[in-house]
């Protein structure tokens, strides 16, 4: 089973990583992680594998006279020349379940070829993406409105089911997770403040990608998490278990 962590840059997708598989270790499920960023210098954890055993990008800049961002978009297309590597890599591990954390800049996978063809070769099996929104940035309608469309937009591209979580829970308030909850489960809810705390073009636009979203976004609940005190991470496990196994977790 595989899990693909998806969230804009600063999402807290390596903490999660982090938490997610500690927490799984903890309860005496068989996991490991991928780390799948090219260009990261430091990790909260060291990873079961690593994609910069392949993929260099500082060679890469020296190699072909590359700044940062282009380096960082070649290397992201070249980790599909290694995927036979990286698909031998975890067939050796022989876990049950995989947990991937995907590069900072989302577009590096999300939106390049080489990111659906990673995500549809690298494993077998049942496969879901988790996908993050940061909980100050999406506090707001606007930004929240924008993580749907880019929710979406990640579905598209790779066919997977999704589950929604709202990292780095404990910077907020309860009364903001819970605003953003009932957003999540209650159209009139959102409706309602995008009318009360926006204005002009920026109204029309998002109460318009709210209607376009409608019928497209059907993920069932968006699950409050904070890798720093493991605020829900039971229930993203419980989510997980539910699409995998259909409720039973995986006995050693």
């Amino acid at each position: 089973y595989t899990v693909y962590i998806l969230g804009t840059a600063g999402s807290g997708k390596s903490h999660l990583t982090q938490a997610l598989v500690d927490f799984l270790r903890a309860k005496d499920q068989s996991v490991a992680s991928l780390n799948l960023d090219p260009g990261v210098i430091d990790l909260p954890y060291i990873p079961d594998m690593d994609v910069r055993d392949y993929v260099d990008v500082y060679d890469i800049m020296e190699r072909y006279r590359l700044g940062p961002n282009g380096a960082l978009i070649l290397a992201a297309d070249m980790i599909a020349a290694h995927i036979d590597d990286l698909r031998r890599d975890v067939e050796d591990l022989k876990v049950d379940y995989l947990i991937i954390d995907t590069p900072g800049q989302l577009e590096l996978f999300a939106f390049r070829a080489s990111g659906p063809l990673i995500a549809s070769t690298l494993t077998d099996g049942i496969k879901v993406i988790v996908y993050l929104f940061e909980s100050t940035f999406s506090s707001d309608p606007f930004n929240y409105m924008s993580n749907m469309f880019l929710s979406a937009a990640i579905y598209s591209r790779f066919l997977l089911p999704q589950i929604h979580v709202i990292s780095k829970s404990d910077l907020v308030s309860d009364e903001v997770i819970e605003e953003m909850i009932s957003w999540y489960e209650d159209e009139e809810a959102l409706e309602n403040a995008i009318e009360s705390r926006l204005t002009g073009e920026r109204y029309v636009f998002t109460r318009r990608l709210r209607l376009s979203l409608k019928d497209l976004c059907s993920v069932s609940a968006l699950i409050p998490v904070s890798s720093k005190t493991g605020l829900g991470l039971t229930e993203l496990s419980a989510a997980l278990t539910r699409i995998f196994t259909g409720g039973e977790e995986l006995l050693i």
